[in-house]
């Protein structure tokens, strides 16, 4: 199968749409439970999933702008066009985050309030970030940044391009081999895990998909050997203890390989689905931002103003909770990010052709 011609590849809208339900399932179960390990495999998902939303970025930035970004004001209208995409949610759930906050009785400092809604804080304070899960917001603007000089290295020579993406995968090795202690808990290293130098490599990746295989060719059962080898290793590759245990040392690589091979399954999967499952799917994958930040902010608002549910059987509270988020992101896409970020677009069209 040779490069898609479309700017939007709807399998990779399903594996995002996935991820996201699996993050939230994922942290739905923590907060209750407060068991899930490097051993299950919706642990593995809540921290992979969000690797694998850093490779889909990457991938899909390619995919869309890699001939785009060709001067000054190019590079300012793609920045411009990324923060309008982002900001107006980013500050939806900030805000309500603060609210709820304050409600509780915490205090806020004011500039990193401002820091948070401008997404600024991935720049100047990527620990500051408020709103949970928005330190990975965080590290994409910052990716977002890098993005035009990646494309540059990668237009003028693949070899450049590929050198430099080395240097990336050697700066996460650092991090997981040498800067995480796979004898710490990683909620206690958790400060080092989110440096956007981190993940730079896995948002990286993605691009280097793009400009590495974007030609190449693979019979369907071929790509679907390989997409199903990597979820069944994903799945039962042995590891236990702490999620620790799964980003650092030889983990870390055994699972960024199987995770950039199932973005790659996605990415030159052939086949048709019902129409209802692949609307169902894609559905998912254009709500995955409002899914992945607006389900804490469902769960908190509900276990304190509907105290009730605190008593109700687990699996009532679960199924509120997600249908409520999906629903409200959904409508947060099409009734608010959506017109936006086409607001957005006409203004950058008008005054940055």
């Amino acid at each position: 199968m040779t490069e898609k011609n479309t700017s939007r590849i709807e399998t990779l809208d399903w594996l995002r749409g996935l991820c996201a339900l699996s993050i939230m399932f994922y942290h739905l179960i923590m907060w209750k439970f407060q068991s899930l390990n490097s051993s299950d495999f919706l642990g593995r998902l809540g921290v992979y999933g969000v690797s694998i939303f850093f490779i889909l970025s990457g991938l899909s930035m390619a995919i869309v702008y890699h001939r785009n970004i060709v001067s000054v004001n190019k590079f300012v209208a793609f920045f411009l066009r990324r923060f309008f995409r982002i900001i107006p949610l980013l500050f939806i759930v900030t805000t309500l985050t603060i609210l709820f906050r304050a409600y509780k009785g915490e205090d806020l400092e004011f500039q990193r309030y401002i820091l948070n809604i401008t997404s600024l804080f991935g720049f100047f304070d990527y620990k500051g970030y408020i709103a949970t899960g928005a330190w990975s917001i965080g590290n994409e603007m910052v990716y977002y940044a890098l993005t035009p000089f990646i494309f540059f290295a990668y237009n003028f020579s693949k070899i450049l391009g590929n050198i430099i993406f080395s240097i990336s995968i050697l700066i996460g090795l650092y991090f997981s081999f040498h800067l995480l202690n796979e004898d710490l808990l990683l909620r206690n290293q958790w400060k080092i895990y989110i440096n956007p130098f981190n993940n730079f490599f896995l948002f990286f990746s993605g691009i280097a998909m793009f400009y590495n295989f974007r030609d190449i060719s693979l019979k369907p059962l071929y790509n679907n050997l390989i997409l199903a080898l990597s979820i069944l290793l994903f799945i039962f590759y042995p590891v236990t203890g702490d999620t620790i245990n799964i980003v650092t040392d030889i983990n870390r690589i055994v699972f960024v390989l199987l995770s950039f091979l199932i973005v790659f399954g996605f990415y030159k999967l052939t086949i048709t689905l019902p129409k209802k499952l692949a609307y169902t799917l894609e559905t998912f994958g254009i709500a995955t931002y409002g899914v992945y930040m607006f389900h804490p902010v469902v769960y908190n608002y509900l276990m304190s103003f509907a105290p009730e549910f605190t008593v109700r059987n687990f699996y009532i509270v679960f199924f509120t909770v997600v249908t409520s988020t999906i629903v409200i992101s959904i409508l947060s896409y099409y009734r608010f990010e959506l017109p936006l970020s086409n607001f957005g677009k006409k203004l950058i069209n008008k005054y940055l052709k």
